[in-house]
């Protein structure tokens, strides 16, 4: 199984009782990037209940939806109705040219079955502080930490600094992480990076050549997501240089527009569009965008509209024809020893 499976099947087995820890202590000191998401806020939005109950008002039966899209959907509601608080941090690669990925820490807050847990735990457990460890894989360090309400992930490195730090006092906060705290206090999503994007990426053999470019351009990434009262949404990527960021909000722009275009008019999607705000401030390309709850609920019911139109619209594929079974080839069964020498006996089958 892999790291990115078994992420999503950690989220996936976690309850809704979450224990309240302090996750600020578990992340790196030396940390460059953060992210941090807090489920149960968004679950009990005005934002998410708008969303759930258009989901519900437009769901096929389950009989009609292919087996792996029903399947990650409901994984995917798992996650919202069970995880309560992840966060993630990582320090980055010291290089470029590490082929190994960046140390990681995963923490997931919740009430875990640990029977399900099982399925997971390549090596027999061992005991460190207040957790239960196990490797995750028979081919890496990469190691799980078991406790009551609370699942690390990471490299084994990672993990045990995070317990050896867990219940003490904090060191004063690095710069990195005064801006996180911010963000998360009036955000429910959010990300922020102090390097190259380059830094954080996985081995070599699962980097998406594509994208190396473009992760070497990112200089720093400043992200909020809040749902509390409507939609806020706010998105800040530092670029090498002023003119960079220019570009970037110019090109940002121009494929926003494109995609508007080869789309069906709707009066609610270009009025949202009219609202999102793209611009550059010295090296730092900004987008934002802010939603009533009104105005996410038109929103919402547009593209959903939108969706039910092109796939009305959509040629319907005919059935397979099914071809009639061949004619069984006769055959030939020859039997010798009889007087007036062998005899030949033709089959159907």
């Amino acid at each position: 199984m892999t790291k990115a499976k078994l992420g999503i099947a950690l989220l996936a087995f976690a309850a809704t009782a979450a224990a309240e820890t302090n996750t600020w202590e578990l992340g790196h000191p030396e940390a460059k990037l953060m992210l941090g998401i807090d489920l149960k806020t968004i679950r009990e939005s005005d934002a998410w209940k708008v969303f759930s109950d258009q989901r519900k008002a437009q769901a096929q039966p389950a009989a009609a939806q292919p087996p792996l899209q029903a399947t990650m959907q409901n994984m995917a509601m798992d996650i919202f109705s069970q995880v309560d608080r992840i966060f993630v941090s990582s320090p980055g690669n010291p290089t470029l040219n590490s082929k190994t990925t960046a140390p990681f820490l995963l923490a997931v807050e919740g009430k875990f079955p640990l029977e399900a847990l099982k399925q997971f735990q390549q090596s027999a457990p061992r005991r460190y502080r207040t957790a239960d460890l196990y490797r995750t894989t028979k081919t890496d360090t990469t190691t799980l930490a078991v406790m009551d309400g609370l699942l690390l992930l990471g490299d084994e490195k990672s993990v045990l600094s995070a317990l050896d730090r867990r219940g003490r006092a904090l060191p004063p906060a690095s710069k990195l992480l005064a801006r996180a705290k911010a963000l998360a206090a009036t955000h429910d999503a959010w990300i922020i990076a102090d390097e190259s994007l380059s830094k954080f990426q996985p081995a070599k053999a699962g980097w998406n050549p594509l994208a190396m470019p473009f992760a070497s351009q990112i200089k720093g990434i400043d992200f909020g997501l809040a749902v509390r009262e409507g939609i806020q949404f706010e998105l800040s990527l530092a670029a090498p240089d002023d003119a960079s960021a220019s570009q970037m909000a110019q090109m940002l722009g121009s494929q926003i527009q494109m995609a508007m275009a080869s789309q069906p008019n709707s009066a609610e999607i270009a009025e949202t569009v009219q609202k999102l705000k793209i611009d550059s401030l010295g090296n730092r390309m900004r987008v934002s965008l802010a939603l009533t709850k009104e105005e996410f609920t038109a929103q919402l019911q547009a593209v959903q509209a939108a969706s039910l139109r092109a796939a009305a619209a959509a040629p319907k594929t005919p059935p397979a024809a099914v071809r009639p079974a061949k004619p069984a080839q006769p055959g030939k069964i020859v039997i010798y020893g009889l007087d007036g020498g062998p005899r030949v006996i033709e089959t159907t089958h």
